[in-house]
């Protein structure tokens, strides 16, 4: 339970970051930046892992093909879609989307993974999301679905949480195949890198001065993402799903309203220096 808590804080992170760090950097570079800095952090530890493994137990190329589809939705649409979507919208509504996330798990669980919605679980779902109404009430209020101006990033940001809610789910899977976390990680987010590339030729070019020269807080919103985010948090989920069921641990997204909406207080209204 203490480390559902830890992972579904760590996820929180992401958006009151990248709200904080604002325009100093396009949202082509927070959202896969990150990410490609996180593999190339974590890629030494699955070479470590790999030479310890016997023959006979290493991979082969036709084991990568299990990380084709989370690549491409769970780490690369995902992503892009997030930071999007947090750019567009505000905290307070994105808190709010958070929610359909563990009901788009347990769709999501009882198709990939026949999961069974009991009674018990469907409880479970019911007195978790009523408690989470009940301390966001301040969030509700600030929310906004009803402006114009921020549909836009209300259905991207609900299009990033069912990519997650998939992702989410997929994992479980590749969990149950025996892969351990580095490889979910490393190998998924491989994926989402090469599929980025296009992005940073075509749509945003890549910029190392700009990075450079966005200042401490973007620099440190940067590595916060890659170390903490894109790393730490998701090594933590594949660990966790190795004796629970994702529908089970999901449930842990209910906090992350109450989450974003404390770091937002502590990052954004209380200005970091």
């Amino acid at each position: 339970m203490i480390l559902v808590i830890i992972v579904n804080f760590m996820w929180a992170t992401q958006v009151p970051v990248i709200r904080l760090m604002g325009d100093k950097l396009s949202p082509v570079t927070i959202a896969f930046i990150p990410m490609i800095v996180s593999t190339i952090l974590f890629i030494p530890f699955l070479w470590a892992e790999n030479k310890k493994r016997r023959r006979i137990e290493r991979r082969t190329w036709k084991d990568l093909k299990y990380f084709i589809l989370p690549g491409l939705i769970g780490v690369f649409l995902m992503q892009w879609l997030y930071t999007l979507g947090s750019t567009l919208t505000l905290a307070s509504n994105a808190g709010i989307i958070t929610l359909t996330i563990p009901v788009l798990v347990a769709v999501f669980a009882s198709i990939l993974l026949k999961e069974k919605l009991n009674i018990i679980r469907v409880t479970g779902f019911l007195i978790a999301i009523t408690g989470v109404l009940l301390t966001s009430l301040p969030d509700i209020k600030g929310a906004s679905f009803s402006e114009g101006k921020y549909f836009a990033g209300n259905l991207i940001f609900l299009l990033a949480c069912c990519c997650c809610a998939f992702y989410n789910t997929y994992c479980k899977l590749l969990v149950d195949k025996n892969f351990t976390e580095l490889e979910i990680l490393v190998y998924g987010s491989l994926v989402g890198c090469i599929a980025c590339i296009p992005l940073f030729i075509w749509v945003e070019p890549f910029s190392f001065s700009a990075i450079i020269h966005s200042g401490r807080t973007a620099l440190i919103g940067l590595l916060e993402l890659s170390f903490i985010v894109y790393g730490i948090s998701m090594l933590l989920f594949f660990y966790v799903l190795k004796s629970m069921d994702v529908t089970q641990f999901i449930l842990g997204n209910y906090l992350l309203p109450f989450f974003i909406a404390l770091l937002i207080k502590l990052c954004i209204y209380h200005k970091l220096p």
